[in-house]
């Protein structure tokens, strides 16, 4: 029997039968995979340590008719400062739905696999970035990923530069600044909408973080900061905004996310 090898992180699990449980695996060349892992419900288990979620392991399977059955492996990365608390989890499981949603099987997909493990060791590390810049860089770098990168250098109508006075033009991906949104007779609040329309203002602050977070080298992508708490909410809400009306749809994860972020500490 032919058995494969691969590396790869769970980022969905689904109960199947008794003891069993299908792995979505995302891996870099063969972009997700699902293996059928037997008895890893079971706390005696074999399979139980390489079967968790957020797992980064090296998986041995074998192809039965049309299923992979996982054989067996080893845990590479566990990453369990993720499990410290709820918010960490919620953030966790949002991100895997995001790539479970951005990718497909049989399609490379090494740059989301580098941006996920990258993403659960900042979360996994206690305290040292917070949650809210890890989501709002990890949702603007998925979508760069995946064929929505923003222009943000000039305005999409005059070319005008800089980092003052814009707004975010969501479903076109670009820049608008004030004075062609004010000729355009459009209003001006916090976010508007208008049909298909919609925009978010952005400080000098916020679009150098967004600009930084599609550039920068993947290693160092969360490394920047927020003087300001309102700007750090800012960036989650533009980040957020952009990812999910691209993608035309939510996620129980993201709600599950914010719930918790206003649970009593």
């Amino acid at each position: 029997m032919k058995y494969n090898s691969i590396d790869g992180v769970v980022v969905r699990t689904s109960d199947y039968g008794t003891n069993d449980r299908y792995l979505s695996i995302l891996t870099a060349k063969e972009g997700r995979i699902t293996l059928l892992s037997k008895g890893s419900r079971s706390l005696k288990g074999e399979q139980l340590p390489i079967s968790q979620p957020f797992t980064y392991c090296n998986y041995e399977y074998y192809r039965k008719v049309n299923t992979n059955i996982l054989k067996g492996g080893s845990v590479l990365t566990s990453f369990y400062g993720i499990g410290k608390s709820l918010e960490t989890v919620a953030l966790a499981y949002y991100l895997c739905d995001l790539v479970c949603e951005l990718s497909d099987e049989g399609e490379e997909a090494e740059d989301l696999l580098r941006l996920l493990l990258n993403s659960f060791y900042a979360i996994a590390t206690d305290g040292k970035y917070p949650l809210a810049l890890i989501k709002g860089a990890f949702e603007l770098r998925v979508a760069a990923i995946s064929g929505y990168t923003p222009e943000l250098d000039t305005c999409e109508h005059c070319g005008k530069g800089g980092e003052d006075g814009f707004y975010l033009h969501v479903m076109n991906g670009a820049l608008l600044c004030e004075d062609c949104l004010r000729h355009g007779g459009v209003g001006q609040h916090s976010e508007e909408e208008r049909g298909e329309e919609i925009l978010c203002p952005l400080t000098s602050s916020v679009l150098a973080a967004m600009r930084y977070c599609l550039s920068s080298p993947a290693g160092r992508l969360f490394s920047f900061a927020f003087s300001d708490a309102e700007e750090l909410e800012m960036f989650g809400r533009v980040a957020e905004t952009y990812i999910l009306s691209h993608l035309g749809r939510g996620f129980k994860t993201l709600e599950y996310y914010h719930s918790t972020l206003e649970l009593p500490t």
